[in-house]
């Protein structure tokens, strides 16, 4: 009879072990599966304002999903530095586009976005950079334009004065013949 009790001592502790251990693995061990699930129901979401073209509202979405799943954050910060460079974007802002990516390259520096990020950041540059040229070549456009209305200007006061010029010429000319 003292075998049956320690048999049962030792499967009640099997038990006791399996009812213990299974709740925390699933509560730990598949937490990160919920939590894609959940994630991936955010990421709907924000893909839906995206198509209905509320990019603001997509983008906080995006925000959102990088603060609070963090393991799928590469993805959310990706998909809002695109979001600030679509061309349909009425709000397109090239800065906050590249602070997403470098967000993404600096925080998740193994993710499979990263190279596609720095292309994005890479790009961005170029085009911060003619900009900046396409800008100081517009100031000297106005510049050179100023400068040629005042140069019109002062050729329409030279040929006023050229024909006033002229006008005192022939009044001149005749004089000088009704003296002769």
């Amino acid at each position: 009879m003292g075998k049956k009790q320690d048999r049962r001592g030792k499967y009640f502790h099997l038990f006791f072990a399996c009812f213990l251990i299974i709740p925390i693995l699933q509560l730990f061990g598949c937490a990160h599966y919920y939590n894609e699930m959940a994630a991936a129901t955010d990421f709907e979401q924000a893909e839906n304002f995206t198509r209905q073209g509320n990019y603001n509202a997509a983008a906080a979405k995006y925000e959102n999903i990088a603060e609070s799943y963090p393991e799928t954050g590469d993805r959310a910060l990706f998909q809002a530095g695109v979001i600030y460079m679509l061309p349909q974007n009425k709000r397109k802002d090239y800065r906050t586009a590249w602070e997403y990516f470098r967000r993404l390259v600096n925080k998740y520096p193994k993710s499979s976005y990263r190279q596609d990020s720095e292309i994005f950041i890479s790009l961005i540059n170029e085009i911060n950079n003619r900009d900046k040229k396409i800008s100081t070549q517009h100031k000297q456009i106005n510049k050179l334009e100023q400068q040629t209305n005042k140069l019109e200007q002062h050729v329409e006061e030279i040929e006023k004065k050229l024909e006033l010029m002229k006008k005192i010429d022939m009044n001149l000319k005749k004089k000088k013949k009704i003296l002769r």
